[in-house]
């Protein structure tokens, strides 16, 4: 019995932290049946931003079947069931499928407004669906689930997020969670070449840091969860892009970097929290000391169906251990 309790003291509190979904159904279902089934026994969970998607799949009626074009093949679905199995394909991949004509989708491609509108439908409707999955799983758990969006996630998410009976959107706030810990959230990132959504400033970056660790009681208690990582951390290494922003598949080199913020590195210089919690760059998972502050980016292979996360556990000295998961 001593030797259970010495080691339920050290463990403290444990956090399960991931990152970048991209409106992966399995991953999201994965992620909420590990806290349900206590797999980890986490504590708290902190996901570290980018939950929607970036491409709809139009599933086309032709005559008694309906046609769609996944990942370069063509797909068919003659019944119900092989059709729900499609959308589910779709879904798997962090793509939107939509039911459709060949007429319908003609018109959209030269309806630039609609288009937008019914992309901004179909990514809030998943969006409303996870926060309602999560508070029908984990309702009961005692365990929260604090997340932000991230710079691909567009702001009319803002709406269900903050709507949300068990999530809590830590985005530009700081929040309490198990462990006597503060979490400082900021969903956004230093420019990138793509220009999405929440992209702001270096200047911008940092004094909003600042403003926020100002509200925190104790920096040694104080987790910043930051969608972009620190700059030359390791955690923020991109692949080679082309002249049209694709993948450098032939390069013999094929990751660059650093492309973190210089703002974030310098606040986690200056602020010294206990953690900070990264995401954004997929191909960039681990961890790394800045300091007296432990960085960590969980990286993502969500479009595969696999959820990776960092496990941490963090008692009233510190942080004691860190470790990776997936499944």
């Amino acid at each position: 019995m001593p030797l259970l309790k010495r080691a339920s003291k050290r463990r403290g509190t444990r956090l399960y932290v991931v990152s970048d979904f991209h409106a992966s159904d399995p991953a999201w279902r994965k992620l909420l049946n590990a806290v349900r089934m206590n797999i980890y026994k986490a504590d708290a969970v902190l996901y570290a931003g980018d939950l929607t998607g970036k491409a709809m799949v139009p599933i086309v009626a032709v005559g008694d079947r309906y046609e769609a074009s996944l990942l370069g093949q063509r797909r068919v679905a003659r019944t119900e069931e092989e059709l729900a199995a499609l959308e589910r394909d779709v879904a798997s991949l962090g793509y939107y499928a939509f039911r459709t004509t060949k007429e319908e989708v003609d018109a959209l491609g030269g309806d630039q407004a609609k288009l937008d509108a019914l992309f901004s439908k179909e990514i809030r409707a998943r969006v409303t669906r996870w926060l309602d999955l999560a508070a029908e799983r984990l309702d009961g758990t005692g365990v929260p689930l604090v997340l932000i969006p991230g710079n691909d996630d567009p702001y009319d998410i803002d709406e269900p997020l903050a709507a949300s009976q068990y999530c809590t959107n830590a985005d530009g706030a700081v929040i309490d969670i198990p462990g006597d810990l503060q979490v400082i959230g900021l969903g956004k990132s230093s420019p990138t070449p793509w220009q999405t959504p929440r992209e702001v400033s270096e200047d911008a970056f940092r004094q909003e840091i600042y403003s926020l660790a100002d509200q925190a009681r104790d920096p040694k208690r104080t987790i910043f969860l930051i969608h972009c990582p620190p700059y030359g951390s390791g955690l923020d290494t991109a692949p080679v892009l082309d002249q049209n922003l694709r993948l450098q598949a032939s390069a013999g080199d094929l990751m660059r970097g650093p492309v973190g913020s210089t703002g974030v590195l310098e606040a986690v210089q200056q602020v010294r929290p206990l953690l900070s919690l990264h995401g954004h760059i997929h191909e960039s998972g681990g961890e790394k000391k800045i300091g007296p502050t432990l960085c960590v980016n969980p990286g993502s292979e969500a479009g595969s169906g696999i959820v990776r996360g960092y496990l941490i556990d963090v008692s009233a000295d510190g942080v004691e251990r860190s470790f990776r998961v997936e499944g």
